[in-house]
């Protein structure tokens, strides 16, 4: 996790009291950035969470994200059947 202290200055034990707030905010997230924009005695927190990617296979095949996908293929995943599980 990177931490951005913004217009001020905060100790390493302060920076790890923020990064252990917002850990236990999201236990299962994983925090990319989290930014401490110093407001006088006030912090404000902000943060990036990872983004997970959806990946699809296809015919055997990892093909990446849907969103990056062409219309033809969106398509073809639009009317593909899944197989059952029993």
């Amino acid at each position: 996790m990177q931490v951005v202290v913004l217009n001020g200055t905060l100790t390493e034990a302060e920076q790890d009291s923020y990064v252990r707030q917002v850990t236990a905010v999201y236990p299962m997230s994983i925090i990319e950035k989290l930014f401490l924009d110093v407001q006088g005695d006030h912090v404000a927190v902000s943060y990036d969470l990872h983004r997970f990617r959806n990946m699809r296979k296809m015919g055997g095949y990892c093909i990446g994200e849907p969103s990056g996908w062409n219309a033809a293929k969106q398509a073809e995943l639009r009317d593909t059947v899944p197989n059952p599980i029993d």
